[in-house]
Order: structure tokens, then C-alpha cells, then sequence
């Protein structure tokens, strides 16, 4: 019996340890892109779900983590604020948004493409005391190139990078699916001059993100499934799905390339399990093939 409880106890000790290790640490991953598409090198960061959360004092942490990286650009996939968090207000996590966004734009261009926390200011505002509109002004004044259903062309570098803000209804459990159609309907066509950059916030929909044209779609959204075990990866999805498909990593599909970011922060759970917050740095060079290492 004391054999048992002190396995027990051990076991509890060992994933609290990994509990708070993976909520308080930041792993870098890195990707190496090869494309004929792009007319010069670039390198960027891909910040995603850090939900209000500050790593030190005014995220210097994560700001130190970044410098040493150099990126020419940062590109945030949504969700750097919460809507739904029991633990401060929401006026507080719109604050370090904008301050981490002011900070960063002070070095480096910043795409900002809103996520599904962003977009429930819009959908149920008579929850908050502000407006969306107010939120996005802020973060443009803070250095932010913000992008809603919109797109930009970088062509320094051959690149189009778009931004697409699904409808309310797709993020809902049971949703009918996304199609080619309707992205095209909220953003227009892929370009097929320059090479095609996507942020999409949500992954379970890459396949249509694909067959729209994105070259490279970039999303986040599922925290990398909250636990991620061996062999299996990510365990569950915001709708509550087991073994989510594009839940973590970097995916293939017909000659295109889809990055899904395990993101950096929580909300309403505070868990991340043999799951370090995550930055991602991509570095994309020119070569007269197509491929991506990492």
C-alpha cells in the first residue's frame, strides 16, 4: 500500500512539474522553407494564442526570445488578447496586446490577422465595454499592420499575405464546414503570381485553405491540443474532438505547406501538458525548389 501511494504521489509530483514548467517556459521551433516563388530570403516569427499572457515584466522574456532570433517581420495569428478568462479583466489583456505589439513594431514590421478571442468582441458586444473597432484601432496606433479579410503584398519579397476572419458559425462544434468558395467570397482570389501567405486562425479547415491556394497557411487555435502524449500528439480540440488531425506541427498536402502553432498561452484552463508555450521562426529561401525541414 505505501509502495502504491508514494507511485501515486510521485506521478502527481512529476506532471505538476511538467505543468508548470510548460506553462512558464517558451520553446523556439524552427522551420526551413524552400520556395522558387519568393524573389528573396526572408526569416519571421509566428506568435499565436498567448491570451493576455505576460512572460516576465511587460513580456520581456518573450521580446528577448525574439531578438535573438532577428526576424525581418512578426506575423500574429490570432488570439494575443482573451475574451473569456476567469483570472483578470479583459480590458487587462487588451492592454499587453497592445503594449507587446507597440514594443515589437518598434524593431520589426508586425501582420496582425485576428483569431476567434479578438472576434467575439465583434460577435457579442454587448458583453464588453468597448468595441472591436476601438481594439483594432488601438493595436494599428500601437505599430500593428492589421488584417481582416484583407490582404498586402510584400513584393520585396514575391509574397502576398492574406488574412481570413472566419464567420462565427465555422468556429462552433457541429459547424457545416468551410469551403474554397467562402473563403474566396471573404477574401478573394489566391494570387498565383506571387507566393500566397494565409493566416487562418483555425487548423481543422486547412485542407480548404489548400484548395483556395495558400502556399502556406499559418494557424494556431487548438494550443496544441492542450496535452500532447507521445506517438498520439495533441489530445483534444476546442470542440472537444480527440486526436485533432492539424493540431500541432507542420503538415504537407498537395505540394502546399500548413504550420499550426501550439501557441503560447491559456485561457479558462490554465493547462499545457508536455506542451511548452511555443514560438515558431520560419525561414524561407529561395531555391528552385519547394520543401520545408523541421
Amino acid at each position: 500500500m505505501e509502495a502504491i501511494i508514494f507511485l501515486i504521489t510521485s506521478m502527481i509530483t512529476f506532471l505538476a512539474g511538467v505543468l508548470t514548467h510548460d506553462l512558464t517556459n517558451i520553446k523556439t521551433r524552427k522551420y526551413l522553407l524552400h520556395s522558387a516563388k519568393i524573389k528573396k530570403d526572408l526569416d519571421f516569427v509566428l506568435l499565436s494564442d498567448l491570451h493576455g499572457r505576460s512572460f516576465g515584466k511587460d513580456n520581456e522574456e518573450l521580446i528577448e526570445k525574439i531578438d535573438e532570433l532577428d526576424p525581418d517581420m512578426i506575423i500574429m495569428a490570432g488570439d494575443i488578447m482573451t475574451a473569456k478568462d476567469p483570472f483578470f479583466s479583459i480590458e487587462r489583456s487588451v492592454d499587453r496586446a497592445e503594449s507587446l505589439i507597440k514594443k515589437l513594431s518598434e524593431k520589426y514590421p508586425v501582420y496582425f490577422g485576428p483569431g476567434n478571442h479578438e472576434e467575439r468582441i465583434k460577435w457579442e458586444q454587448w458583453r464588453y465595454s468597448f468595441k472591436y473597432e476601438d481594439m483594432m484601432r488601438r493595436f494599428k496606433e500601437a505599430g500593428a499592420v492589421v488584417l481582416n479579410n484583407e490582404s498586402i503584398k510584400l513584393d520585396e519579397y514575391g509574397i502576398r499575405l492574406s488574412c481570413l476572419c472566419m464567420p462565427e458559425k465555422f468556429y462552433k462544434k457541429g459547424s457545416k464546414g468551410l469551403h474554397e468558395n467562402d473563403v474566396e467570397r471573404l477574401i478573394g482570389k489566391a494570387s498565383k503570381d506571387f507566393y500566397q501567405m494565409l493566416i487562418a486562425h483555425d487548423p481543422e479547415y486547412i485542407p480548404t485553405y489548400t484548395g483556395w491556394g495558400a502556399d502556406l497557411s499559418m494557424s494556431g487555435h487548438y494550443h496544441g491540443g492542450l496535452v500532447r502524449l507521445p506517438l498520439f500528439g495533441g489530445l483534444i480540440s476546442p470542440k472537444l474532438e480527440i486526436f485533432p488531425k492539424y493540431c500541432g506541427g507542420v503538415y504537407h498536402k498537395g505540394g502546399k505547406r500548413q504550420i499550426v502553432s501550439c501557441g503560447l498561452g491559456t485561457h479558462t484552463y490554465p493547462l499545457r501538458l508536455f506542451n511548452p508555450a511555443e514560438l515558431i521562426y520560419v525561414k524561407m529561401e529561395k531555391e528552385q525548389k519547394d520543401g520545408i525541414t523541421g
